[in-house]
């Protein structure tokens, strides 16, 4: 391991890889993305916070790259960013900036042989721009799952996946593995930081890596741990439920109802429409009263704060918090009374906002309704104006319409929904429909998240914002070329931004490159992320916004909560934040966006490839096996391929494509034959076999092979 050598600059990955991810129906539409547009650091002192937008690329790429400097004793000028480091297969890595203000720096195989993909580092950057020391924070990886090779002294385990590639010598005892049997291995950290990162093997699992051994693979890179502390269970197990709190408003005559998916075992929230006298609607959405039970300074709450998240796997969660709280005292089931906060608010006929009030509150839900059971229920009842849930259809319909004509911007992008035998291996993966059920709770959380919001605004309270910036306008035109290829013009005049990409998002419905060109967009787009300074959302165009309705599984929502009680504590007893206070609150909530927003993104990326590895998976048992697919991506190496049942994507390289010579016609994108001049364009059917399928990369291998008749219909 060598010591620290020349960092550069490089300019921002515009077309870095992003995924839609959604944790569940609730989570913003356009809150998620793992595309970030940073800024050049060259020359420049840091950032106050909170600031913003993209410089012009002209100047930007101007500007001379830094020179390199010996490491040596820190500057009162230096200042220290976080980051992630970005590791490629190839050895080199980059520098990902946790703050967005700032570009990647480049690490070449000798600067990065010390790092594994996704560790999180603090690095020391001069005034000028140059990076002269990296110290790890946090190590991604505490287990891994790879292949034995019996080589050196007790021979080795190779981590491979599609981002990196690592060989650590294995020390003790290698229990009886044999070459390329797959196994599981306890990294061991060498206490010279630049010493060598070695590792002990745990368990062996044999040629054929067990579907069982799926979640263990998938925990252990991202250094998730499924067991709660015996302290932390022992507190939660403590709690009975208090009735007698006389600043708690009891709302039990209120008939509650949540609305989740089939499976869901924690229920977070409740919700209420009813006609008010202005002949508007009032809106009731109660919120589990975690922070009730979950105090600082507690081992749940230490607890808590670390994991930052719940993180759902096929399989099973791995909850914030232990069961006895996340599944019984804190969840909304309709068996007794709850704790919550509960919004509520005051619209008009025509939705807008009059009155909004926040409380402690006392509810009682009177059912447990799943998204399929409310969408048969109101499919049945069409034109049906007594039907119960009649009025919670109509302020749907009324905020959905004016959350749009302001611009939000709706995607409706393709989601998997895997289903596993209790063993881990897949029973079916499918594409997870979306019903207006799913929107209309959607919905009523994105009006409560705001209300709170613009509630603590009012009263100059400090607190936690969902923050997502406007996209620059380097990459907006990236995408505008894009659509421009499959026949989908727009301007970008400099006004309404978020108004002109809602309107592409209508016009490209029904196109060939649907999924295509949304996903270009999402990763044209910034990351959302929590944050103490207030910002404003750009994909739901909201001027004020946070998250309040998922504290069971956020630990930022359960941070808005303490703010919210400790702001009507303070209006309760006429009391005012003195300037030592508030400077003290900041800090704390500062601390905490940062980690939150950190482990956020571990928790999207572990979900990412937990549903990546059962869709591989899947069809290890359809090797050979023909299916109907269509063209949903290219690239120059060749085309990627989506099958609907089960619902996977595959890869078809340039070499498979062998009835002609095919090159790619990036203009036209298209791949075209150069004796045949056939072409494939994106939406195309094609008839595809599976060839390969790699669990270490997680890729399943396509070929196009002629379609046969109808006899022999190929799987759907």
């Amino acid at each position: 391991m060598g010591g620290p050598a020349k960092i550069e600059v490089r300019p921002g990955r515009s077309g870095a890889a992003a995924r839609f991810d959604e944790d569940s129906p609730r989570a913003d539409r356009a809150d998620r993305s793992d595309r970030r547009d940073r800024k050049d650091f060259r020359g420049k002192k840091p950032p106050s916070r909170g600031g913003g937008r993209d410089r012009d690329p002209e100047e930007r790429n101007s500007r001379r790259k830094p020179k390199y400097r010996e490491a040596r004793a820190g500057s009162s000028s230096d200042f220290k960013l976080k980051a992630r480091i970005d590791k490629n297969r190839k050895g080199f890595a980059f520098l990902q900036f946790e703050n967005r203000e700032y570009e990647d720096a480049f690490l070449n195989p000798h600067e990065a042989e010390r790092f594994f993909h996704g560790d999180r580092v603090e690095a020391v950057v001069t005034e000028e721009g140059e990076v002269v020391e990296i110290r790890v924070l946090e190590h991604r990886f505490r287990e891994l799952v790879g292949r034995f090779y019996p080589t050196g002294r007790n021979g080795m385990v190779v981590y491979e996946r599609k981002k990196a590639r690592e060989e650590l010598a294995v020390v003790g005892d290698t229990k009886s593995a044999k070459a390329r049997e797959w196994v599981r291995a306890k990294v061991i950290y060498s206490e010279d930081e630049y010493g060598p990162v070695t590792c002990e093997i745990i368990e062996t699992y044999g040629e054929e890596l067990p579907p069982r051994a799926d979640i263990q693979m998938i925990s252990a890179e991202y250094s998730l741990v499924e067991e709660h502390s015996k302290e932390a269970v022992a507190e939660a197990e403590s709690f009975t439920l208090d009735l007698n709190d006389p600043h708690r408003e009891d709302l039990r005559h209120v008939p509650f109802i949540t609305i989740d998916g089939e499976t869901a075992r924690d229920f977070d929230d409740a919700v209420y429409v009813e006609r008010n006298r202005e002949g508007g609607f009032t809106l009731w959405v109660a919120i589990a009263d975690v922070s009730h039970y979950v105090k600082p300074g507690t081992s749940l709450d230490d607890e808590a704060r670390s994991r930052g998240t719940s993180v759902y796997f096929p399989e099973r969660a791995f909850h914030m918090l232990p069961r006895a709280l996340s599944e019984n005292l804190c969840s909304l089931r309709p068996d007794g009374p709850r704790l919550t906060m509960t919004s509520m608010i005051d619209f008009d006929r025509t939705g807008k906002k009059l009155r909004v009030e926040v409380m402690n509150s006392l509810i009682q839900s009177r059912r447990r309704a799943t998204y399929n059971e409310i969408q048969a229920e109101a499919d049945a009842n069409v034109g049906n104006a007594s039907w119960e849930f009649r009025t919670h259809y109509d302020l749907y319909a009324i905020l959905r319409k004016k959350r749009n004509e302001r611009g939000s911007i709706d995607f409706d992008l393709p989601e998997a929904e895997v289903r596993v035998e209790p063993t881990g291996e897949p029973i079916s993966i499918k594409n997870r429909p979306r019903l207006d059920a799913h929107r209309l709770i959607e919905e009523f959380m994105i009006a409560a998240n705001e209300s709170v919001t613009e509630w603590a605004l009012e009263k100059k309270w400090p607190f936690v914002y969902r923050v997502h910036e406007e996209p620059s306008k380097q990459a907006m035109v990236k995408f505008r070329d894009l659509c421009s290829h499959y026949g989908v013009e727009f301007v970008l005049d400099g006004k309404n931004l978020a108004d002109t990409l809602n309107k592409v998002v209508k016009e490209i419905e029904g196109n060939p490159a649907q999924t295509l060109l949304n996903m270009a967009l999402l990763r044209s787009m910034a990351q959302a992320h929590y944050s103490s300074v207030y910002g404003e959302h750009f994909g739901l165009a909201s001027k004020a916004y946070t998250h309040f309705t998922s504290p069971i599984r956020r630990y930022p929502d359960l941070v808005v909560h303490r703010m919210l009680k400790l702001a009507l504590q303070y209006e309760r007893e006429k009391q005012k934040l003195s300037d030592e206070e508030r400077e003290e609150v900041e800090t704390m909530l500062a601390e905490i966006t940062e980690h939150c927003s950190y482990r956020e993104r571990i928790a999207s990326d572990a979900e990412r490839e937990s549903i990546k590895l059962k869709q591989t998976r899947i069809m290890l048992k359809e090797i050979g096996n023909e299916f109907s697919a269509k063209v949903i991506g290219m690239m120059e190496a060749g085309m990627f391929a989506g099958i609907d049942d089960p619902f996977v994507e595959g890869m078809i390289s340039q070499e498979a494509m062998t009835d002609d010579f095919y090159t790619y016609n990036e203009e036209r994108q298209a791949f075209v034959g150069k004796r045949s001049k056939k072409a494939y364009k994106i939406g195309d059917p094609l008839h595809v076999r599976v060839d390969r399928v790699d669990l270490d990369l997680r890729r399943i291998d396509l070929s196009i092979v002629e379609k046969k008749d109808d006899s022999e219909t190929p799987k759907k």
